[in-house]
């Protein structure tokens, strides 16, 4: 197996008495789908504070292509090719969509003096931003006003944006939520085709089909603590998953089948 791309080592994040976060290891392979999986306070997305640089974590280490990221903030990871989605999608709402990755854009620009003063409508600009916009299937939207789009398109648009800084590493937060059932499998395509384009994918989602159907392997988290790890075959067969997570065995061997 080729060498990890994101390995994560005793990663702890305490707020006071609440451990957030206790513990966890996984390694992440290059052009992998890795999914994070657990309910409502497990500790995903604060896993993902961590990885991205919101939070500095408590004790334990975050290594992205074999360089401690610990204790870098947020900029600096994304300089790194890390790119990120958000559970609640707030794009600039009276700005184009063309212009809401434009903005993304100026990752390339802000560590110079000298280029943050560049003209940030250029035709260059302009065409890098509409072949990100191509790749989520948005091009057609490019001057249609962003506070407009259906949660779907929001969905694809945040993702677009993500991937301006995410040429490496993509962190997607739930990123189906609330999308119909033909979305979610136009979405799932997408995905495939980001992770064909060779970036590598880190996914919270709570709807199981998808879960299951997308990523090459899984972690599951509870309370903070790591509980199981494998594929997807490997964590439906998992007792405490199924219990925590799934419901009883006959309940979802039952709803898988109908």
């Amino acid at each position: 197996m080729s060498q990890a791309l994101l390995r994560v080592t005793d990663l702890s994040k305490h707020f006071g008495g609440l451990k957030a976060v206790e513990g966890v290891d996984f390694e992440l392979f290059p052009e992998e789908i890795l999914g994070v999986l657990g309910p409502n306070g497990a500790g995903k997305t604060v896993c993902f504070n961590l990885i991205s640089g919101v939070y500095q974590p408590t004790r334990g280490e975050i290594h992205f292509e074999n360089r401690t990221i610990s204790n870098m903030r947020s900029h600096e990871i994304a300089t790194l090719g890390v790119g990120r989605t958000f559970q609640i999608v707030k794009p600039f709402a009276m700005l184009t969509v063309l212009e809401n990755v434009l903005v993304a854009r100026g990752v390339t620009r802000y560590g110079s003096l000298t280029k943050i003063w560049t003209v940030w409508k250029s035709e260059s600009e302009k065409a890098a931003a509409l072949e990100i916009l191509d790749r989520v299937g948005l091009a057609d939207l490019a001057d249609r006003k962003a506070g407009l789009l259906p949660l779907g398109n929001l969905r694809r648009l945040e993702i677009a944006r993500a991937l301006v800084v995410g040429h490496k590493l993509i962190l997607l937060d739930e990123s189906f939520a609330g999308l119909r059932n033909e979305e979610i499998l136009q979405l799932e395509h997408l995905i495939r085709r980001i992770r064909k384009d060779g970036i590598t994918v880190l996914l919270i989602e709570h709807n199981m089909r998808v879960t299951m159907g997308l990523c090459d392997r899984i972690v599951v988290l509870e309370h903070g603590q790591k509980i199981a790890e494998g594929t997807p075959e490997a964590i439906q067969q998992n007792e405490r998953v199924i219990e925590a997570y799934l419901g009883r065995r006959e309940t979802y061997n039952a709803s898988r089948s109908a």
